[in-house]
């Protein structure tokens, strides 16, 4: 007789009904396809949904004279203030996904309309550091600095 019963003491038992099913789901979870979000490329303004959008933001890219006319700079970066590369970003105004893309630099330039917006990153190589989000408006002038904070303790 078979018994399906915790309280039997069945090793085999406690192992099949508990580890079993959560291997088979982590094999899903890590199968299961993506958020769709094409690859920006490095330091070359694209137009995503009427957004002029740049992922830069490593090394002498910093220093490119264009990136300042952009109204605003999303930052990534960890517990120390340290930039971190590599986010799944998603920018929304008025509960409307305007844009989703994964960047592997440590900003985000966008030149968007006046407005209220959000903008959502997770990290593309740090799993579990989940997501985080900020809300802003363009200024009428200047740039402005969004930094988006991952609780992550930086190298030491």
């Amino acid at each position: 007789m078979l018994k399906t019963d915790f309280a039997s003491g069945d090793p085999a038992m406690k192992f099949s009904h508990l580890v079993l099913p959560a291997a088979a789901l982590s094999i899903a979870i890590a199968l299961a396809p993506r958020a769709s979000a094409d690859p920006l490329p490095m330091d070359n303004p694209t137009t995503i949904n009427g957004v002029e959008t740049v992922c830069t933001g490593i090394g002498s890219s910093q220093q490119d004279p264009r990136w300042p006319s952009y109204p605003v700079r999303v930052e990534f970066s960890n517990g120390g203030a340290q930039y971190l590369a590599g986010a799944h970003v998603t920018l929304s105004s008025g509960g409307k996904q305007l844009a989703a893309f994964d960047c592997s630099g440590s900003w985000v330039l966008f030149r968007v309309k006046p407005g209220n917006y959000k903008v959502s990153a997770t990290l593309t190589d740090q799993p579990g550091s989940g997501e985080r989000s900020a809300t802003f408006s363009p200024p009428a002038r200047g740039q402005k600095r969004v930094v988006i904070q991952f609780p992550i303790q930086p190298n030491q």
